[in-house]
This record gives structure tokens, C-alpha cells and sequence, in this order.
């Protein structure tokens, strides 16, 4: 992601070929869904880096009566370092999850939500 926050930690895609669901880019994408969340609760949010702090937890949910996986969901482990629309700078770890549901089907859906474990000023 040029021009965007710093990325570290993340596996290359070629690494973890069970996320290719997400896309070629997964991890611009986490980041880019990550910080349109943040930026509806503070418009003024400005992420400045993002570090995965361990393997991406990936759980197969559903898989259909040919043994091809439909639901997978895929928990990242996160270190968030951001200022608020008020400057003040913070780093929240948590769990940034996507939950994938008929995968390969016409009726595909991802959806995605943030669990919070610690929000700290820095």
C-alpha cells in the first residue's frame, strides 16, 4: 500500500493459499476495511501502522458433501498505532476477523468485525 500505514508481520499470500478467498491482497485489504471502520467512528483518525503479531488463526467452519470448504474464517492477531481527530496518538490491540460463508458459490459473503482487547495512549 503505497502512501498508506506501515504493514508488517503479515504472512506473503503465497505462504497461506487458504486465505486466497480474501483476494491476492489480503492484507491491503484487511487494512483498508480496518481503517473505514475507524474513520466512521472518528472522522479524523489517521492510521499509521498496522504489525499481524502472530500466524493468522484460520478455522474451517462448513464444508459441503463434495469436501469443498463453504465457510472459513480467518482471525489476525493486530498491533494498531493511530492518532485520533484530536492528535492524540494510541495503540489498541485486538482481533480483526473475516468470516467467509459459501465461498464458491454464487452466494458468497465476507463480513469482518474487530475485537478489542487493549486500547492504550502512546
Amino acid at each position: 500500500m503505497t502512501g498508506g500505514p506501515r504493514l508488517w508481520g503479515f504472512p506473503p499470500p503465497q505462504q497461506v493459499p487458504q486465505l486466497r478467498w480474501l483476494g491476492a491482497d489480503y492484507s491491503a485489504l484487511l487494512v483498508r476495511d480496518l481503517e473505514q471502520g475507524l474513520l466512521r467512528q472518528d472522522p479524523g483518525t489517521h492510521v499509521i501502522a498496522v504489525k499481524c503479531e502472530g500466524e493468522p488463526r484460520l478455522i474451517t467452519v462448513g464444508v459441503d458433501a463434495a469436501g469443498y470448504i463453504r465457510a472459513h474464517d480467518a482471525a489476525f492477531p493486530l498491533e494498531i498505532l493511530l492518532s485520533d481527530g484530536g492528535g492524540r496518538s494510541w495503540r489498541l490491540r485486538g482481533r480483526w476477523t473475516y468470516a467467509g460463508r459459501d465461498l464458491g458459490t454464487v452466494h458468497a459473503r465476507v463480513s469482518h468485525y474487530w475485537e478489542l482487547f487493549t486500547a492504550d495512549r502512546v
